[in-house]
Formats: structure tokens, sequence, C-alpha cells
């Protein structure tokens, strides 16, 4: 069975970066609604899990429902996406928000994880994910 997790927690990450490029061009020329609404569809889409729900809920409570390290790091990295998305919209304390959320995503899952599960998963992240231009 944690083969069939870890498969699923890699796949999560390839459908992140692939969607990663679309949700930087709907941040930049939509609307704050659209914005949200493609940042809530890759959280179904990546973890099968709805956004608005899991952000209900502590960090750490969060990270425990998961089984891979891989699986906080694309939270933490669609809640990031969220604070950019906030702060070129105005909300600047909205985006303080989630920014701290993110770093607490990251800190449970090296409590949970570990070190080393933790930073093969920003691995993972890294290579799946494309390179910004610059």
């Amino acid at each position: 069975m944690p083969i069939l997790r870890q498969a699923h927690a890699l796949q999560a990450l390839r459908e992140l970066g692939r969607l990663a490029p679309d949700l930087a061009r709907v941040r930049a020329n939509r609307s704050l609604e659209d914005s949200l609404r493609s940042l809530s569809e890759a959280c179904q889409t990546t973890l099968g899990m709805e956004l608005e729900t899991l952000i209900l809920f502590d960090a750490r409570s969060v990270v425990r429902l998961f089984g891979h390290a891989e699986q906080a790091r694309i939270l933490a990295h669609l809640m990031d996406e969220r604070a950019r998305t906030l702060a070129e919209h105005g909300d600047f304390v909205g985006a303080l928000s989630d920014t701290v959320y993110a770093g607490q995503l990251l800190m449970c899952s090296r409590q949970r994880f570990g070190v080393h599960k933790d930073a093969g998963a920003a691995d993972a992240l890294e290579r799946e994910l494309p390179k910004p231009a610059p």
C-alpha cells in the first residue's frame, strides 16, 4: 500500500507542475475570484481535497491527513501562490496570513516526516514545477 500512496503523491506533483503555468497566468490576467477558483480547482485535482476546507484547520492537523511530505509541500506551494494572488489584489493581510500558513505547513511536515523526507519532497517539487521566466 505505501507504494500506491507514493505513486499518488508523485502523480499529484506532476499534475501541479502541469497546472503551475496556468495558475500564474490566471493570477496575472484575471480577477481575484477567478484566481482563487483556479487555486481551489488545482488543490482538488492534485490533493483530492478542497482548499477552503483544508485552510479551516491548523497546519499540524492538515499535515496529519497526508501520507507523504510531498503532499504537504504541494499545499504549501498552493498557499504561497494564493498569497501572491492576494498581494497582487491589495489584500496584504490575507497574503501574510497565507504565507505564515505555508511556513507552518512546511515546519509541521518536517516534524512529522523528518528533515530527510521533507528535503526529498522539496527536491521532487522543484523538479516538477517549471522554472520561472527571468
